[in-house]
């Protein structure tokens, strides 16, 4: 390519849902049109984060982690390091000549010297494996590829861990049902779509998905 382009999970998300949006958004500056944006996601996002870090200081898993699926596991120690991935400028970035992934993490887990990628996602209902796998296996293969960008061994599998609110209680107190699903990861996966997703971009547009509904709206309002 003729100059270096930087890509992330959500943009390769895009890519795999329709490779013609993907190509407008980086070649033309044209992104697909964006409703109001919720704020509770990221609230939820910060107080978690904060609430993990409070256990990291002490060396602890959460106890709702304290789990045979978290056996062996521990927080990764290195708080200063932890925010600059967790930080847009200072994201985890992986690089291969002109290609370049970033993106920013949400925490980290260490077992036996390997590392976990560890992502907290808010949804309405309790999800599944296949669910969580389907959205956002893109996503945990590519944390585990810009781990590896940085010297860093993955386990060869992330967690998701959902938070489903399930009922309110007394001065608006919310509880959560608490999921952690585990998924396998691989960075062959990801650099291959890395690479297939870079190399459209110096063509032609691609040929959008049959079932994009950007695309279809888009379509119909030429005709």
């Amino acid at each position: 390519m003729s100059k270096q382009v930087t890509l992330s999970p959500s943009a390769l998300s895009l890519f795999k849902n329709c490779p013609r949006c993907f190509w407008l958004e980086k070649v033309k500056n044209i992104k697909r049109p964006r409703g109001i944006f919720p704020s509770l996601p990221g609230g939820m996002d910060r107080v978690i984060k904060t609430y993990f870090d409070t256990f990291r200081i002490k060396g602890l898993l959460p106890p709702e982690l304290r789990i045979d699926a978290f056996k062996g596991i521990r927080l990764y120690d290195d708080q200063v390091q932890l925010e600059r991935w967790r930080a847009w400028r200072t994201g985890l970035q992986y690089q291969k000549d002109d290609e370049v992934l970033s993106g920013m993490l949400d925490d980290l887990l260490v077992k036996d010297g390997a590392y976990i990628p560890f992502d907290y996602k808010t949804k309405g209902s309790p999800t599944n494996e296949e669910d969580a796998t389907k959205y956002y296996q893109t996503q945990l293969d590519c944390y585990a590829l810009m781990l590896e960008g940085n010297g860093l061994k993955t386990a060869g599998y992330g967690f998701l861990l959902y938070y489903t609110p399930k009922e309110v209680g007394e001065n608006g107190q919310v509880s959560f049902e608490i999921q952690p699903i585990k998924i396998g990861t691989d960075t062959e996966r990801a650099k291959a779509l890395v690479h297939q997703a870079l190399s459209i971009l110096t063509g032609p547009a691609p040929k959008s998905a049959h079932d994009c509904e950007y695309c279809e709206w888009l379509e119909k309002f030429r005709k």
